[in-house]
């Protein structure tokens, strides 16, 4: 098998194309961390958003891979789906309550299949038995016992979450809020943001504690706010530019915290973030820039 063949996306391409350069479709305006160091480039769309072997179970012959199943049961019928054409053309206007489902699966999904929710099962596993987790469950801890004993439990878990196409039950009591952006959005590698979660301080002021609220770009100028936990709906507006603001800088903590590889990014803020950010402009050229991170 080829070294492409392996090469399996965890971030599926049709979504990354949606930010693909004007200037060649196959490829990305980018932005990573390189230790105490941002660095700028365009890259292939083919080249990020992968890991080798990802969809692969340690033992091939106990489970095979999940790749085949993520394409035939997930990716293609949901980019070949009427929401997704309407997105592709950019007739945002055009959708509606049922979009609003299958747009809050694909979030979901996308959240699911990435390699940071792997790689949190993992620590939290590892975290689990050093004694570092607290008040669990007999239902967690029976799940983290499996865990540990099985070698490919791990990547059974992740398979799990990754190929499951059923909706919670309360997805009838969702409120999705497809905005507008007048200015540049920004989206990544780990696509579907946390912006709220119970018994944490939302961002968005003490209104939102009590609410799950997810975000997920949907091109350069659109979005989706998903929110549970208060009156379910369906809207699409325009939201400020603030409010952009606020979205594009949560994609930038998310990658310098680890969360995410890449940020895709070419908006005319991008600059000034990254000083907000604590950056400082190193390098620039035509091919990209670089900034220092201060010492932590």
């Amino acid at each position: 098998m080829s070294n492409e063949a392996k090469r399996h996306h965890y971030v599926p391409r049709f979504y990354l194309k949606r930010f693909s350069d004007q200037n060649n479709i196959k490829k990305v305006m980018t932005v990573e961390r390189h230790g105490e160091f941002i660095v700028g480039s365009r890259k292939s769309i083919r080249s990020i958003g992968y890991e080798v072997g990802l969809h692969d179970a340690p033992d091939p012959s106990n489970v095979g891979s999940m790749e085949g199943e993520l394409n035939d049961k997930i990716e293609t019928p949901f980019s070949s789906s009427s929401t997704w054409k309407k997105i592709s053309a950019g007739s945002f206007a055009d959708l509606d309550e049922r979009d609003g489902l299958s747009i809050y699966g694909f979030a979901r999904h996308l959240q699911r299949r990435n390699i940071a929710t792997q790689r949190f099962i993992a620590e939290q596993n590892a975290r689990f038995l050093a004694g570092g987790l607290v008040d669990v469950t007999p239902e967690e801890k029976a799940m983290h016992e499996w865990l540990a004993d099985h070698p490919d439990a791990k990547h059974r878990l992740f398979r799990s979450g990754a190929l499951d196409t059923a909706l919670p039950e309360d997805a009838g009591d969702i409120n999705i809020l497809i905005c507008r952006s007048p200015i540049k959005l920004r989206s990544s590698t780990n696509p579907t943001l946390i912006f709220s979660h119970p018994g944490e301080q939302s961002i968005f002021g003490s209104m939102f504690n009590d609410l799950r609220t997810w975000w997920l770009t949907l091109d350069r100028h659109w979005g989706v706010f998903i929110v549970l936990g208060g009156p379910s709906g369906f809207s699409i507006d325009l939201i400020d530019a603030d409010v952009a603001r606020v979205v594009n800088r949560r994609y930038l903590v998310q990658m310098t915290q680890g969360a995410a590889r890449y940020v895709l990014a070419d908006d005319n803020h991008l600059h000034e973030d990254l000083e907000w950010a604590g950056g400082s402009l190193v390098d620039q050229a035509a091919a990209g820039f670089r900034y220092a991170l201060p010492n932590q």
